[in-house]
């Protein structure tokens, strides 16, 4: 009986178009080419988004639940999952516990990590990150890092990828959060300390989607954007997901490779 094979790519979701296609795409198609002999499936984890791009756009993308039970019914044995989470957040965590409830259903079943989960993905972040913005490391200029933020226990991963930086010699590149801490009045303050003239605002996100657009480009008073601006500094913001750097990329694809190792 033939072994039917599928992976099987989660990733919170967007609902702007054109950085999907930038990012969670090219993340897809790179999966999909990385594993020869799988079919490529996807999944959203965000309801909201979900909602979205049914109701606005007429687009309907399965849940988690929805893709594996696609899966089951369509014969395949051999499944592997492999997330474009960034930390292993509440979202990871919700998506793990869905996936504990399927290990029965397969044969062979097995997922890969998020982003940043061992030391060695920290460093390798900040050695790409690093060369990816070589060109904007200029004397009196940091680099401000916007990610998520949550109060998870693992909002301590900003804290070790802040670290990570430092321990590569890039003391030019802070990490803050939209919805957690580093907050951006401590990226403020590192600045003020630093006494740099310029800042380059730069997603830690995978998609450059709501947060990016609103919260850190924004011209709204509250933007990460504006406040720089208002005390005076010359801002930069870079418009790219993490999702856009091949190098990002190719973590996912080693996480699911790994992951693979297990099935």
């Amino acid at each position: 009986m033939e072994d039917k094979r599928a992976v099987l790519v989660v990733s919170f979701g967007t609902s702007h178009q054109k950085t999907r296609e930038k990012t969670l795409d090219v993340i897809e198609k790179e999966i999909g080419a990385a594993f020869e002999g799988y079919d490529l499936r996807r999944a959203y984890t965000s309801p909201t988004i979900l909602g979205i791009l049914k109701n606005r756009d007429g687009i309907k993308e399965d849940n988690v639940e929805e893709a594996l039970e696609k899966l089951i019914k369509e014969g395949y044995k051999t499944v592997l999952v492999q997330t474009t989470h960034v930390i292993c957040g509440f979202e990871y965590e919700r998506m793990e516990k869905i996936l504990r409830q399927y290990q029965g259903q397969f044969d062979h079943f097995a997922w890969g990590e998020p982003l940043l989960a061992e030391d060695r993905d920290y460093q390798e972040a900040v050695r790409i990150l690093g060369k990816e913005f070589r060109e904007y490391r200029c004397p009196e200029t940091d680099l401000v890092f916007m990610g998520h933020g949550t109060e998870h226990r693992a909002n301590v991963s900003y804290e070790k990828l802040q670290q990570a930086f430092l321990e590569e010699g890039l003391s030019d590149c802070l990490v803050g959060t939209v919805e957690a801490s580093p907050t951006l009045e401590n990226m403020e303050i590192l600045v003020q300390k630093r006494q740099s003239k310029k800042v380059v605002l730069i997603p830690f996100l995978v998609v450059a989607g709501e947060h990016v657009q609103k919260d850190m480009a924004g011209e709204e008073e509250g933007s990460w954007k504006s406040r720089f601006e208002k005390s005076g500094y010359e801002v930069d913001c870079m418009m790219r997901g993490l999702g856009e750097y091949p190098g990002i990329r190719r973590m996912y694809v080693r996480h699911g490779k790994e992951a693979e190792k297990r099935l």
